[in-house]
């Protein structure tokens, strides 16, 4: 039987609206989720929820696109993602809540208000340095970003850049559900919310791509930037007064 609660709708509607929106504009469904667990979930429980709520949508990506994987990429990335967590995900567990709280929303203030970053690593393994950054910051607080504003930069056509991130993202949620599970983190009380919120995902991309040129894009981008900044100031304010 489904157990149904606000938790549960809030959750599995806002996978939806990101899968959505990942699909019409191909960006924002990370913060969107950020945003909707914030609101219900335990201060503690939001980063760990967050990976799994991704997953769904990554290795579908992952599974579509294999054939235009940039190995080059993916591989060093990977190597760097998992040290990066099995670092990042012993540190979370024992990081107070008002801390991940000003924490998580200073994050979603910087990726809603900071400028495009452009810088490329002139490294002589750069996607390994990477890949540690960028899973370090996930696993800490949820959104690493570093992934997504070096690739664009790579000259990798769309379908490439789709399915390389797919792979990276795919790879490192799974590092990272299991790391923060090795380090006493209880996903059971969250399978069903997990399962469901997945294949509201599927259905939120399915929508996505049919009304990708029937939304202003304008509008979106005004609507969303408030959205999460208005959660990112409630959520501070849990941090810094320690209140719901």
């Amino acid at each position: 039987m489904i157990a149904v609660d606000a938790t549960f709708g809030i959750i599995v509607a806002g996978s939806f609206l990101a899968a959505l929106v990942n699909a019409a504009f191909s960006a924002g469904g990370a913060l969107i989720i950020l945003a909707v667990t914030s609101v219900v979930l335990p201060v503690s429980a939001i980063v760990p929820i967050h990976s799994t709520l991704l997953i769904g949508s990554t290795s579908m990506r992952t599974l579509l696109f294999w054939q235009d994987i940039e190995w080059k990429i993916a591989g060093p990335f990977l190597v760097g993602s998992v040290f990066a967590v099995a670092i990042g995900s012993r540190i979370y567990v024992e990081l107070p809540d008002t801390f991940i709280a000003t924490a998580l929303s200073a994050v979603m203030l910087i990726a809603i208000w900071l400028p495009e970053v452009r810088w490329r690593p002139k490294l002589r393994h750069p996607w390994v340095v990477v890949g540690f950054v960028h899973s370090l910051l996930s696993t800490l607080f949820a959104y690493g970003a570093l992934l997504h504003a070096i690739i664009l930069h790579t000259g990798l056509k769309k379908r490439a850049i789709v399915a390389t991130m797919g792979a990276s993202l795919t790879g490192m949620g799974l590092f990272k559900i299991t790391g923060y599970a090795l380090n006493g983190f209880d996903y059971v009380p969250y399978f069903q919310t997990i399962a469901f919120a997945i294949a509201a995902a599927f259905l939120g991309t399915w929508v996505g791509r049919m009304v990708i040129d029937k939304i202003s894009e304008k509008l979106f981008r005004a609507v969303f930037r408030t959205l999460v900044t208005l959660t990112a100031v409630r959520l501070m304010y849990v941090g810094l007064f320690n209140q719901p």
